[in-house]
């Protein structure tokens, strides 16, 4: 089995890879997780968005999409329009958001979720070196980011039903991403 990872904005991706990415985000956000949630938006499309796709081939299989995840830059008052008060940034500030993590039932405890957030932040410093990164995490996943250097920015908010809490990585922390090989 050939594990890959790939990065693209969705211009950029043919119309079957675009098809698996949402279909790979809304079996796990929408049925598996039941939340009524609205998964496509116009973040995806924007051509400064990149998302980040972990691609895996046996021999005589078709590529599978198991992993995503998407960086865009954002600023705090945009975030704080989507995640409501308690943020005290200034509302010019200029971020990069990491959000859409996402690995499929069949790549869960291989390392995966693990490898996706190292290449998500290492994606980061190259793009956006000097922005601190910002994610919207569901309550029980917030001990999960917490290890990759993530603190609790705000309060916690409900998005679609769900417990969330605004959460950022001051970029002089993303250097320790530069080089996955270290």
């Amino acid at each position: 089995m050939t594990r890959y990872f790939a990065v693209s904005n969705l211009q950029e991706l043919g119309s079957l890879e675009v098809h698996k990415l949402y279909k790979l985000r809304v079996d796990i956000f929408v049925h598996e997780q039941q939340t009524p949630y609205a998964e496509i938006d116009d973040t995806d499309a924007a051509p400064t968005t990149n998302h980040i796709l972990v691609w895996e081939r046996a021999d005589a299989t078709p590529t599978n999409l198991i992993g995503c995840a998407r960086l865009a830059p954002i600023t705090a008052a945009e975030l704080k329009a989507y995640t409501g008060k308690g943020i005290s940034l200034d509302d010019a500030t200029p971020l990069s958001q990491l959000g859409r993590v996402a690995v499929a039932q069949e790549g869960r405890g291989s390392g995966l979720s693990g490898e996706l957030m190292r290449n998500a932040l290492r994606l980061a410093y190259e793009q956006y070196p000097d922005r601190d990164v910002v994610l919207t995490a569901q309550k029980p996943l917030v001990d999960f980011y917490a290890e990759y250097g993530f603190e609790v920015l705000g309060e916690e908010y409900l998005d679609s039903g769900v417990p969330h809490l605004p959460m950022l990585l001051k970029a002089d922390e993303l250097e320790r991403f530069s080089d996955l090989d270290a």
